[in-house]
């Protein structure tokens, strides 16, 4: 069995603003660092074996300072990139809500309704996530492995691998939880 741990990408200068943060290469900003170093220490009681993370530059930082303090190397792969918000794309949050009203109330009750025009759905970034991990575990069967992933590929890898549904997606968007473990049952995920 395989033990996945999940990392939220560190802050970046675009969070704290309240920006609607995709693909979009950011690098982490000074107290985006620091969480990466603490969440790299509380790893190590769990002695991974492997660092993945998606290809964005923060969430790729964010994996080389947890992959550095484990000794381990991180490795980018494209299927763990985080999604990309199209139009939306570095937009504040107060200013989605007041110019797309209709949509935002939309993607706040159901986000597997709606796909950021010129992006993707939360469906498609799923689909690629399950995919990657597929081949991961493939690789690396009964592991303890380090996923580092973007705020909504983390959400979505805990709703789809961990709970099995979307009920808990914004709060996994919203929260101050950015380290997460679980066991996968099989390679495929749940």
């Amino acid at each position: 069995m395989t033990k996945l741990i999940l990392i939220r990408t560190a802050q970046t200068d675009w969070q704290t603003q309240g920006r609607l943060a995709g693909d979009t290469d950011l690098k982490l900003n000074e107290q985006g660092s620091l969480q990466a170093l603490a969440d790299a220490k509380a790893v190590t009681q769990f002695d991974p074996q492997a660092v993945y993370c998606g290809v964005e530059e923060a969430t790729h930082q964010t994996a080389t300072i947890v992959a550095d303090e484990l000794g381990l190397k991180a490795k980018a792969v494209d299927a763990f990139r985080e999604i990309n918000l199209g139009h939306w794309e570095g937009l504040t949050q107060e200013d989605f809500c007041e110019r797309f009203a209709k949509v935002h109330r939309q993607w706040r009750a159901d986000p597997l309704s709606v796909e950021p025009p010129e992006g993707e759905s939360i469906s498609t970034d799923a689909g690629r996530l399950k995919t990657g991990l597929e081949k991961v575990c493939k690789r690396r069967n009964c592991e303890r492995i380090v996923l580092v992933l973007g705020r909504f590929a983390f959400a979505v890898g805990r709703c789809r691998f961990d709970d099995g549904d979307y009920e808990h997606f914004w709060e996994y968007i919203d929260g101050d939880d950015h380290l997460h473990t679980f066991d996968l049952e099989e390679a495929s995920g749940k």
